[in-house]
Formats: C-alpha cells, sequence, structure tokens
C-alpha cells in the first residue's frame, strides 16, 4: 500500500522535516498501521540517489532496493518467533561503527520492537543515546505501552492512526465480503494481516461461530455454555484465541452490549494469566446468570 494513501498527514509532516533536512535519528512508529510502509519510505528519502526537496524518487535503483529490503546499508530485524533475542540486536548495532557499503549512512529497521527481550532493548539503548550522524533507527510498534520507558524516552514518537476506510476498502476490492471486511478492518492494523486472515479457513468459520455465540449469550445461557466447545475447536492457539477476543470485543460492541463487553475485558485478563481460554469464556457466560 501507499503510504501518503494511509496517512497522508503522517507523510506531509514529514516531508516538510526531510525538506528541512531535520531527520533525527530515531523514531518510535507506533500504531501499526502503514508503519513499515513509512519507514521504508523514509529509508528510500536517506538513500535516493536523486532526491527532490528531500523527497525520494522512488523509482532510482536504491529506492527499489531499499523497497525489496536489498539494500547492504538497511537492516530490518524482526522476531524471531515470539522474541527479538539480545544477539539479534548485539548484530545491527555494530553496523554503527562500521563504514557503510554503498554510502556512509545506515538505517536499522526493527518490527515488533515490543518483542525486544529485555537484555535486547538495553543493548539497543546505547546506539539510541550515542547516534552517529549518519546513523537512524526505525521501531515499529503496536503496543507503544510494552515499549522500555528508556527507549521512548529517547526516540521521536509518532503515533499512526488506523485508517479503517482504507482497509475496509482494501479487502472489499480484493473479494472480500462487506461485512467480513467492516470487521476486519476494525481488529487488524495492516492490509497483510486483513487479507491473511479473510482467506484463512479457520477464521471465516471461527468469525461465524462467534456471531452465533453473541446471539447465544443475548437469548439462551445454557446453550451459549454447551457452545464454548464448539469455539475452542477454531482457536486452539494463543494468537488464534487472540484474534478470538477482538472479534468478539467487536460483535458485542455492534450491539451496544457494554456490561458484556467488560466481562470479556475481565475474561481477556484472566487469559493474559495463562488461564486456559476455554476457561476465560466460561467465565463469561456464567457471570452473565447472575
Amino acid at each position: 500500500m501507499k503510504i501518503d494513501e494511509i496517512q497522508s498527514e503522517i507523510v506531509a509532516q514529514f516531508s516538510r522535516i526531510l525538506e528541512q533536512d531535520k531527520l533525527s535519528h530515531a523514531y518510535l512508529l507506533a500504531g501499526g498501521f502503514g508503519g513499515l510502509e513509512l519507514a521504508i519510505w523514509l529509508s528510500q528519502a536517506i538513500f535516493c540517489e536523486h532526491p527532490v526537496n528531500g523527497l525520494p524518487d522512488e523509482s532510482c535503483r536504491t529506492c527499489r532496493l531499499v523497497a525489496s529490503f536489498d539494500f547492504a546499508d538497511l537492516h530490518f530485524v524482526e522476531p524471531e518467533g515470539q522474541t527479538i533475542k539480545t544477539a539479534q540486536i548485539r548484530e545491527v548495532t555494530t553496523v554503527f561503527n562500521e563504514s557503510g557499503y554503498e554510502s556512509s549512512k545506515k538505517v536499522v529497521i526493527i518490527r515488533s520492537a515490543e518483542k525486544m527481550h529485555p537484555n535486547a532493548a538495553n543493548a539497543l539503548l546505547k546506539s539510541i543515546e550515542e547516534p552517529t550522524s549518519e546513523s537512524h533507527i526505525f521501531l515499529l510498534t503496536e503496543n507503544e505501552n510494552q515499549i522500555l520507558a528508556t527507549i521512548k524516552s529517547r526516540t521521536q514518537i509518532v503515533h499512526l492512526p488506523k485508517n479503517t476506510r482504507y482497509l475496509q476498502d482494501f479487502l472489499e476490492k480484493n473479494g472480500v465480503l462487506t461485512t467480513q471486511a467492516e470487521l476486519l478492518s476494525q481488529i487488524c492494523t495492516s492490509t497483510d494481516e486483513a487479507l491473511k486472515l479473510a482467506q484463512s479457513s479457520w477464521y471465516v468459520e471461527g468469525q461465524k461461530k462467534l456471531q452465533q455465540f453473541v446471539k447465544l449469550l443475548q437469548t439462551n445461557s445454557d446453550e451459549s455454555f454447551l457452545y464454548l466447545s464448539t469455539l475452542t475447536e477454531n482457536f486452539d492457539d494463543k494468537e488464534k484465541q487472540q484474534v478470538a477476543f477482538n472479534v468478539l470485543l467487536q460483535l458485542l460492541n455492534q450491539e451496544n452490549l457494554m456490561k458484556k463487553i467488560q466481562k470479556t475485558f475481565r475474561a481477556i485478563k484472566m487469559w493474559q494469566s495463562n488461564v486456559q481460554f476455554e476457561a476465560c469464556l466460561d467465565t463469561i457466560v456464567l457471570e452473565m446468570e447472575k
């Protein structure tokens, strides 16, 4: 997706910064929606062979290589499994003490920065605190509150609002039904994530089951209790269960069931404390009988 289509105000702000050559050395791009695209565009601006008023032409050899993550002085880090390990961060921070391969400038993009191990986050701090004039770090996160406070205090924080309308239109153009696209646009933070879910059979079936579950919660608590085992068949791991809770909250919100939303939030806290998924759903049903 084109960053100027989904974050036009943010792009306008950075355009002025680039034109004045005042780009900071470290940014925390918070919110998730368009964060990677923005980091790529800014990296293109840093390395572009033919910039116009500080902005990338996006067509030169360097810009094309940056867009495909194939430029030698652009370094990309993302979680290995569920964590960004200390060794990963130490490997890229050494880059700032070395000469560039194709230029004197160096850029590091760290995706899902909230998943850095505490030791990894601390290893990154020195590079942020003592930057070289030719280095830039872009940290991407969907969960700003999980970022180490000392890192947040040493970066420029940019909040990326979600463009729900753009996301829904994108899904519909890719063949997703309007009702499904509307729901996915509420729970997802990127086009890639939304399209992946829309094309996943477990999600499509799971959404239908969650919709039925919400109906039962309003009409028949006994049947809703019996229906829980059907839900757990679809949402059989932590990642899918997180999606289930996100969808459930949106469905309850659509029905304006505020008390049920509050009880679902309590169930989520239990789940985050490693209580089994079905047991958490049990409490929603049982509490609603009171």
